[in-house]
């Protein structure tokens, strides 16, 4: 055996393909597919049982299924949307609020600057008034008077 495999390498390498045509041939057939198959349908029925056996022992120990994570984490997702469109109104309503105020002050600047304006043309009006009517009444002395 030596002779005709000096190298290690080789030989571990020849070996593997050997392997691997036999393997090959078993299962490279029309059986072996069907068994396979067939295996496979067994071990997914007993995953249903198993599953089915699982779930109704937690039922009983009154344990959340994983249906009930998955409902839960859902709603937190949805929370969480409405939370972050609550925010975004929030916020657009404090910009518009600020933006309102900011008009409001300018406004109240202006009415108070018109108010001390009507002030003083009231204020004029009554002075030029009281003049006017002295002076009327001085004319009117000067007439009574002569």
């Amino acid at each position: 055996m030596e002779s005709r495999h000096q190298d290690p390498g080789s030989f571990y390498k020849y070996l593997e393909k050997e392997c691997n045509k036999r393997i090959h041939s078993y299962t490279n057939c029309l059986t072996f597919t069907h068994a396979f198959g067939k295996a496979i349908e067994n071990h997914l029925d007993l995953v249903v049982i198993q599953q089915k056996v699982i779930n109704n022992c937690l039922t009983l120990l009154d344990i959340p299924l994983k249906d009930d994570f998955a409902i839960l984490a859902q709603r937190k997702v949805e929370c969480e949307d409405k939370l972050d469109q609550l925010d975004e109104t929030l916020f657009m309503l404090n910009r518009g609020m600020k933006k309102d105020n900011f008009e409001l002050k300018e406004l109240n600047k202006s009415l108070s600057d018109l108010l001390c304006l009507i002030e003083n043309e009231v204020k004029d009006l009554k002075a030029n008034k009281i003049k006017t009517l002295n002076t009327e009444l001085e004319d009117l002395k000067k007439l009574f008077n002569n």
